[in-house]
């Protein structure tokens, strides 16, 4: 691995799941309506307590951290800015140069504002000139002392739960149309994002955050589980980089990756139902046993060595963006932390080019639609008294760390 000097090393948050009170975004709205499962609300308090909280990381030996910016709180309504929110971002980057943590900043991590999501969010005609607005006013003021930036963080998952499963806002009806447009225009988006960056900072370097599965087939002896893989695959890890133009790198400085788990892929369901893209298969592996997190998710450490390969073939450098595990087990977390670094290391040994690797979560937040309890944190919050306490994993972590990420 590189020495700690070269490599970032760190974990990641995002605004909504750890900030609380982010009433002026369209998650926030829905929640409160009781169209969504769980309420945010005060999170982790992390506005107020973002201090003590980089202690905590600096403490674990962390040297950069991943955040997200509120975009509803710099713009509550269309063109009306809130100059205190940013001035406030202004002071979270600075605790943590202070403290010699590199900033890694996420611009969209998909929560809207309630005024764009009232326009059709993502699908509507003005999304990028509005996303665009954003960045711009935000760049204007940060860019100077942030050098990493992810524009959006998961695009594929975001149309999917948004568009076609509905689980979350603006949890409409599934129409693979606007999942289309609103795919498409994420991507322009990016793409606008990436200029306006380098505008402000010529040295910036830009990248989305890509949520990467590594899939692959039930039967590699069966043609049809083949092609449902490859499909899926396609679909999950390569058509978003299609749409970025014919030459991704023109448009990418990075790229994140956002790796938790294999997908085992058969054409058919257990009902004999065919599906083009497949379904997963949650039995053993060719006799080989498979171990799952609480939230269904298989525990397979390769495979982030695997994504890294596949997706080093953009000809660009990675960064892991997140990489974490929900669970109460506590020895499985540790386990689990060590064996993803090792494959990383693996990876980096090999020739590909990675700049970090941030473990999802600093902290147990607010999980989206699992609420409080899918726990990923290094550190166990109780959410009644806002307490942080670390758990095993974070000491394991902080050895890694010291060692160069070398077992």
């Amino acid at each position: 691995m590189a020495p700690i000097g070269d490599f970032l090393w760190g974990a990641a948050t995002a605004s909504h799941q750890v900030e609380g009170g982010n009433r002026w975004n369209d998650w926030w709205e829905l929640e409160e309506s009781g169209r969504l499962p769980h309420r945010s609300g005060e999170a982790c308090r992390h506005y107020e307590l973002y201090e003590s909280d980089f202690d905590l990381a600096k403490s674990l030996g962390h040297n950069a951290h991943r955040f997200s910016i509120e975009w509803s709180r710099i713009e509550p309504r269309p063109g009306e800015w809130n100059p205190a929110a940013l001035d406030h971002y202004g002071d979270v980057i600075a605790a943590l140069r202070r403290r010699d943590i590199e900033p890694v900043i996420t611009l969209h991590h998909f929560t809207n504002p309630a005024w764009l999501a009232e326009r059709g969010g993502w699908t509507s005609r003005d999304c990028v000139d509005a996303f665009a607005r954003y960045v711009d006013y935000v760049a204007a003021r940060l860019a100077g002392s942030v050098k990493y930036w992810l524009t959006v963080n998961e695009p594929t998952v975001y149309v999917k739960h948004a568009f076609l499963s509905c689980d979350w806002p603006p949890c409409g009806s599934r129409s693979r149309i606007d999942a289309a447009r609103a795919m498409r225009n994420l991507c322009r988006a990016h793409r606008v994002a990436y200029g306006i960056l380098h505008r402000h900072r010529s040295d910036a370097m830009v990248g989305f955050a890509h949520s990467a599965p590594y899939v692959v087939p039930c039967d590699p002896g069966s043609i049809v589980d083949r092609l449902a893989a490859r499909a899926r695959d396609f679909a999950l890890n390569s058509i978003v980089f299609r749409l970025l133009g014919a030459n991704p790198r023109k448009v990418l400085d990075f790229i994140g990756i956002n790796y938790y788990a294999r997908q085992v892929i058969r054409a058919r369901s257990e009902a004999g139902k065919y599906s083009p893209f497949g379904t997963e298969c949650m039995a053993d592996h060719h006799g080989s046993p498979r171990a799952f997190s609480p939230l269904g998710w298989e525990v397979h450490a390769p495979g982030l060595g695997a994504v890294l390969r596949q997706l080093s073939r953009y000809g660009v450098p990675l960064m892991v963006t997140e990489n974490g595990i929900a669970t109460a087990d506590e020895t499985l977390r540790t386990q689990y932390l060590r064996d993803h670094v090792a494959a990383l290391g693996q990876a980096v040994r090999s020739g590909i080019p990675v700049l970090g690797y941030l473990y999802w979560t600093l902290m147990d937040n607010y999980e989206w639609t699992a609420g409080r309890t899918a726990r990923f944190g290094l550190a166990h919050v109780d959410f009644e008294t806002q307490q942080r306490s670390l758990r095993p994993a974070a000491d394991a972590f902080r050895s890694l760390i010291a060692s160069g990420g070398i077992l």
